[in-house]
C-alpha cells in the first residue's frame, strides 16, 4: 500500500509546497493549513503607533548593547555549528520564543533571515533584528505564513542562514509546530537547536512562553545542538516522526544549557 507523502516533487525531484488556489490554502504538513486571505487589509497605523514602531527598537537596541557588555558569555556545543560556517553553507536555527528576546544580540552580524509575525509588533522586532546586522522575513502559522515559508526556503538554498521560533508566536511553549520542519524539508540544510541562559535571570513565568531575561553582570550560557538534516521527501508518519526528533533535541539542548549554568552555580 502506497503512502501519502508530504510535499511534492518537480520534474527535477525537489521538493515543493502543494496548493490549493482555490481558496488559497496551502498544505505545511500532515493535516495542517495556513489559510491566507488576500482582501483582508489590517487598519493603518496612528501616529502613536508609528511613533511606538520607531523609537522602541532605538532603545531597546541600545539597551541590549549596554547590557550585553556586562556579560560574561559561554559556548557550549558549537563544533558542529562552526564548521558549517567554515564551509559557508546555510543552516535553520530553531530557537524556542523564551529566546527571542536577546537572541538577534547573541547573533548580530550573522545576516540570517529571520522569521516574524507579520503584525504590529512584528514590525518593532524587524528593526530590532535590522539593527544587529540580521534580516527579516514576515509572516508566521496564522498571517503570511507560506509567503514567508516559501521566502525562508529561496533564501537558503542561496546560502543565507534562517532563524525559526518553532513554537511561535503564540505558542504552546516548547511545542514544535510544522514550519521549520518543512522548511529543512524543501531546502535540505540542518536545523541547529539554539539557547541562551543566564546564571543569574529573570522568568517571566505568567507568561506563555516563560520568557528569559539575563541579569546585567551575569554569566550567560549559549548552547548549540548538533545539525539535523530532514529528508525531502516523508510520509505523514514519518513527517510526525522528524518533528519529534527537533522537538526532543531542542528540549534537550535546553536542558543542556540548564545543566551547564546548575554546575557553575555550584562551583
Amino acid at each position: 500500500m502506497s503512502q501519502k507523502k508530504v510535499g511534492s516533487s518537480d520534474n527535477s525531484g525537489k521538493a515543493s509546497l502543494s496548493k490549493d488556489s482555490a481558496n488559497q490554502t496551502r498544505q505545511i504538513g500532515p493535516g495542517d493549513s495556513v489559510q491566507l486571505n488576500a482582501s483582508e487589509k489590517p487598519a493603518a497605523p496612528t501616529f502613536k503607533q508609528k511613533l511606538k514602531v520607531w523609537f522602541l527598537p532605538i532603545i531597546v537596541v541600545n539597551l541590549q548593547r549596554l547590557w550585553g557588555l556586562t556579560w560574561r558569555r559561554i559556548d557550549i556545543g558549537r563544533q558542529s555549528f562552526d564548521e558549517i560556517r567554515k564551509e559557508g553553507a546555510a543552516w535553520i536555527y530553531g530557537i524556542w520564543h523564551t529566546n527571542v528576546l536577546f537572541s538577534p544580540y547573541l547573533n548580530r552580524g550573522l545576516k540570517a533571515n529571520v522569521m516574524i509575525s507579520d503584525s504590529r509588533d512584528g514590525e518593532m522586532i524587524t528593526k530590532v533584528v535590522k539593527k544587529f546586522g540580521n534580516f527579516a522575513i514576515r509572516g508566521s502559522t496564522s498571517k503570511g505564513g507560506m509567503r514567508a515559508l516559501k521566502n525562508c526556503v529561496s533564501a537558503l538554498k542561496k546560502g543565507q542562514p534562517a532563524a525559526i521560533t518553532p513554537d511561535g508566536p503564540r505558542g504552546p511553549a516548547f511545542q514544535v509546530q510544522d514550519g521549520i520542519i518543512v522548511a529543512a524539508m524543501m531546502s535540505g540544510r540542518p536545523i541547529i537547536p539554539f539557547h541562551y541562559e543566564g546564571v543569574r535571570q529573570w522568568i517571566a513565568e505568567k507568561a506563555w512562553d516563560k520568557h528569559r531575561v539575563p541579569k546585567p553582570f551575569t554569566r550567560v550560557v549559549v548552547s548549540y545542538g548538533e545539525p539535523i538534516f530532514v529528508p525531502s521527501r516523508l510520509s505523514e508518519e514519518q513527517f510526525a516522526a522528524q518533528r519529534d526528533i527537533v522537538q526532543t533535541a531542542m528540549m534537550q539542548n535546553m536542558e543542556k544549557c540548564q545543566k551547564h549554568i546548575a554546575e557553575l552555580v555550584r562551583k
